[in-house]
């Protein structure tokens, strides 16, 4: 493989020469052997033939706007779109194919641009494969599924579906319950309930292609697994590229998936396709043997902590009611939480799990604190929240990758981005004893969810209690210390059935839901088992539902 020497990006949003002194090119050492490396202008330019990859620039650089990468550009043949000199470029192209085919990558690579390419807001430079240069001769219509979901969307569930239906409405109305939500407004919907319209409306377009951006995040397993055997059966013969973090459901839902990995916002690279086991391993080590490709020094791996004894009491959920229009939610117990704790909840979609907690929050704002589930932007700066004046906060930025996020604008985030700042902008308040955070790992690629575990259990270690509300079965293992579990009937009513040990928890979700998880032995990752295979009828019967470790 062809390597560039370096590959120097500068962010446009970030630069701006006429607030700082010109760091970069007064510091430069080529620009003092009287060489023009780096030339200032409207913004910053980089001659990457002359650049030494010393990363004086970088570190000088007031607003992170400068990336220095040495030895990692892939081959430029491969450039398929870049947005100019010294800027994000994008190898390679994931194509939407016969069925379902898998994104598997880390946030800030690449898959907006992808997406972008395939719908044609974005034309490719260059077609360097043949797969490619045949794609791009045929005319393609594409129906994308963003990832993100806004909360401004307005007018009602109804209006909105039978306006752009195609003749599919009535059996995605049925495939998710969307009777039920059928005259509601959108500003009343859950996550899981809007996130179903949004992955309905993309579906009944009329189009031979489809690219679905995160269309698990915020649906329940039943929803999952209907969706899932929705595109088996009825877009088999369509073109769909799938991308989602959830890396258990996506062997059980492809058969070949596509590896994107590179630097966050300097250029991704996307891999051939692989057998979808094959590329989640892959992906997990960090190496591509077939292209002999390492793009991570190490691998990722699933780590779960030793349990500590519950602490002292710290604060108890005392039993509450909560109605809306014709739905009620209802919490019949008092759910005692201990310093140094997590606690998860878990339940199905629509049975008020948010509607819960904000009422707890709302009660005493005082002692609880909530990162909703639903994000808001705004067009202020990230480092408005940006604060490493306690271990915890220097850690979180650190880990988390923070930094180069502070003179950013909340709406020129990406979703993973946004969800980092609001996830610490709750964590690092200091004057509350209960965090509670709403669908924190939606939108976080693999790596990043592993560093959020570690993060609140760091917080739990000052003597806080944190409350997660989750449907990220893995995560919820890997983190939790207990699981509140919530039963009902989807948006009529919901009730808390219980505080459990999280093993016995998830063992009462998966039975209600019907599903049995085995291990990958290389991993130790969950993976889906195919209803009625001899592995899960195994762990029905001995009552387990999930294999251990």
């Amino acid at each position: 493989m062809k390597v560039n020497n370096r590959l120097a990006v500068i962010d446009k949003k970030l630069c701006a020469p006429d607030r700082c002194g010109h760091e970069c090119a007064a510091n430069c050492p080529v620009n003092k052997l009287r060489q023009e490396c780096v030339v200032v202008e409207e913004i910053a330019r980089i001659d990457e033939n002359l650049c030494t990859g010393c990363g004086i620039c970088v570190k000088k650089c007031p607003f992170h706007a400068i990336t220095i990468i040495k030895n990692a550009a892939p081959d430029p043949e491969k450039l398929v779109y870049s947005y100019g000199a010294n800027s994000f470029k994008l190898y390679g192209l994931a194509l939407p194919r016969k069925g379902v085919t898998a994104m598997i990558g880390e946030n800030g690579c690449g898959k907006s641009t992808n997406a972008k390419l395939l719908s044609g807001a974005l034309t490719p430079q260059n077609l360097p494969t043949a797969e490619l240069r045949e794609y791009y001769k045929q005319e393609h219509g594409i129906a994308f599924k963003p990832q993100e979901l806004h909360a401004g969307v307005k007018g009602k569930v109804n209006e909105l579906l039978e306006k752009i239906d195609d003749g599919q409405l009535n059996e995605l109305k049925k495939l998710f319950d969307l009777d039920k939500v059928w005259n509601r407004e959108f500003k009343h919907l859950s996550g899981g309930e809007l996130q179903k319209v949004v992955v309905a409306a993309t579906l009944m377009q009329d189009e031979q292609a489809f690219v679905l951006d995160e269309p698990f995040a915020f649906l329940d397993y039943v929803y999952r697994i209907r969706l899932i055997n929705y595109l088996k059966e009825k877009f088999s013969n369509k073109n769909v590229l799938l991308i989602d973090h959830d890396i258990s459901l996506l062997s059980y839902v492809s058969e070949n998936a596509y590896l994107l990995y590179g630097v966050n916002g300097a250029f991704g690279s996307v891999s051939q396709s692989y057998a979808t086991d094959r590329a989640i391993n892959m992906f997990l080590e960090g190496f591509i043997a077939p292209e002999n490709v390492k793009f991570r020094s190490q691998p990722i791996k699933y780590k779960s902590y030793n349990e500590e004894k519950l602490g002292d009491e710290l604060y108890v959920l005392q039993p509450a009611r909560v109605k809306f229009e014709s739905f009620t939610v209802e919490n019949k117990h008092s759910l005692t939480l201990h310093q140094g704790e997590i606690v998860g909840v878990a339940g199905p979609n629509g049975i008020g799990k948010t509607t819960l907690i904000k009422e707890y929050c709302s009660q005493d704002p005082d002692n609880l604190i909530l990162k909703p589930q639903i994000l808001e932007r705004g067009d202020f700066l990230a480092a408005k929240y940006m604060r490493t004046d306690s271990p915890f906060t220097q850690i979180f930025v650190e880990d988390m990758g923070l930094k180069q996020l502070e003179y950013y604008k909340l709406n020129d985030l990406s979703g993973g981005e946004l969800q980092k700042i609001r996830v610490f902008e709750c964590l690092s308040s200091e004057k509350h004893n209960v965090y509670v955070l709403d669908e924190p790992t939606n939108m976080l690629d693999v790596k990043a969810r592993i560093s959020l575990s570690k993060m609140l259990r760091e917080k739990a270690k000052e003597g806080k209690a944190v409350l997660v509300v989750d449907h990220d079965l893995e995560f919820l293992l890997n983190t939790v210390d207990r699981l509140i579990v919530m039963d009902g009937e989807p948006a009529e009513r919901g009730e808390v059935k219980g505080i459990y040990h999280k093993d016995e928890g998830v063992r009462l979700l998966l039975k209600k839901f019907d599903l049995t998880y085995r291990r990958d032995p290389p991993t130790k990752r969950l993976k889906l088992n195919k209803a009625g295979s001899q592995k899960d009828a195994a762990l029905k019967k001995s009552g387990e539902f999930v294999e251990t470790r």
